[in-house]
């Protein structure tokens, strides 16, 4: 009798703990959003983005350079377990590296696009966000073992907007539709990585795998919208 006792105040702890750990992780990640939000309004209302936008376009190159950085440091600071400091400088060069890759996008459907394409991109970012993670929630399975497969496949479209690039090709709304549920299979991973790899001491780190990811979704379901526009 003692021992199951024992049994489900240990259950009980385990729950409350998790419980904790998830709400740190995703209140982190609602900081990083608000962060990556102000950051974007003060490129646009300093001018820094009417600057920057014509340059990145006519060198996109650089842009991808960014996305291989920011892929590179993110996963290698999720690998391995830092201080709380050095989640929280990753986390900010995180959210500075995905302010600047947005702006040429941004400016586009701000400028030229019509104003509900960055509304409905939002929305349903928002939706797909919502979906992968209430699959997670209620499935409880890990989804570690697509690691791999999203890594293949991440790489491919890196060399495919590379050759795109280098080649004068345009890979057209198919490619960014096809980016988006590769974006969102990123986001299923990243979630489940949440609950079933981080310590409890890498919340930061885990909002920012998850901050990132939702950023990739967001870019091309941004892009689709703009194709679309």
């Amino acid at each position: 009798m003692e021992s199951f006792t024992q049994s489900i105040q240990q259950d009980a702890y385990v729950t409350v703990d998790e419980q904790t750990f998830l709400r740190r992780v995703y209140f982190r990640l609602l900081g990083a959003i608000a962060a990556f939000i102000a950051l974007e309004a003060f490129f646009f209302a300093s001018g820094i983005a009417a600057a920057l936008a014509p340059i990145m376009v006519n060198n996109w190159l650089i842009v991808l350079g960014g996305f291989m950085l920011l892929g590179w440091l993110t996963s290698s600071f999720t690998r391995k377990s830092s201080t709380p400091a050095m989640q929280y400088v990753h986390m900010g060069m995180t959210i500075l590296l995905q302010g600047l890759i947005f702006i040429p996008l941004l400016a586009y459907a701000i400028y030229f696009s019509d104003a509900s394409v960055l509304s409905n991109a939002v929305l349903a970012t928002l939706v797909i966000f919502g979906g992968m993670t209430a699959i997670v929630a209620y499935t409880g399975k890990d989804f570690s073992f697509m690691g791999p497969f999203l890594g293949i496949i991440g790489i491919a479209a890196l060399l495919a907007i590379v050759g795109s690039v280098l080649f004068s090709v345009t890979l057209g709304f198919y490619f960014s539709l096809a980016m988006v549920v590769f974006a969102a299979a990123v986001v299923l991973y990243e979630t489940s990585k949440v609950k079933h790899q981080y310590g409890k001491d890498q919340h930061i780190a885990a909002a920012t795998g998850l901050f990132a990811s939702v950023a990739l979704l967001f870019y091309y379901v941004l892009m689709v919208m703009v194709d679309r526009g």
